[in-house]
């Protein structure tokens, strides 16, 4: 019983800790999920990037994707798990869980939290299939085709 508490405690405070803010190259950005707006251009200029892909924006929840280009977290799997969009589209997740997740590319290019109801968008300027996964729940798995 004792054991069982305790590790109830543990997982509790991991839980508590996965919701914090963003790290990587994201310049001033933030990933709090705070309802805030921030824009990082792709050269990396302001101490981030994400390289070949474009400038991010978090709007912290709420976030309005076109038509065709969101991608919902719900149910512990990125959906669709698959995304078709043109060169050039901004492509937005959206966390539509009480849990935190991550959006981070499978070659580190990009890494974001993504706390309860937090918005993450990313443009895509080059052609290509762009991996990603959640590195909190290594069973959620998504792909960006860009043509």
């Amino acid at each position: 019983m004792r054991r069982t508490l305790i590790l109830l405690a543990a997982l509790g405070i991991l839980a508590a800790g996965c919701g914090g803010g963003s790290s990587g190259g994201y310049g001033s950005g933030g990933g709090s999920g705070s309802a805030t707006t921030a824009t990082t251009a792709a050269t990396g200029s302001q101490g981030g990037g994400y390289g070949d892909y474009g400038s991010e924006q978090d709007t912290g929840g709420g976030g309005g994707a076109a038509a065709g280009t969101a991608v919902a977290i719900d149910g512990f799997q990125f959906s669709p798990a698959t995304l078709k969009v043109k060169r050039g589209r901004q492509v937005t997740w959206t966390n539509k869980q009480s849990v935190a997740h991550t959006v981070t590319a499978d070659d580190g290019a990009f890494d974001r939290s993504m706390p309860a109801g937090a918005t993450f968008s990313l443009a895509f300027p080059k052609a290509g299939s762009f991996a990603y996964h959640c590195s909190i729940h290594p069973t959620m798995h998504g792909t960006i085709v860009v043509s």
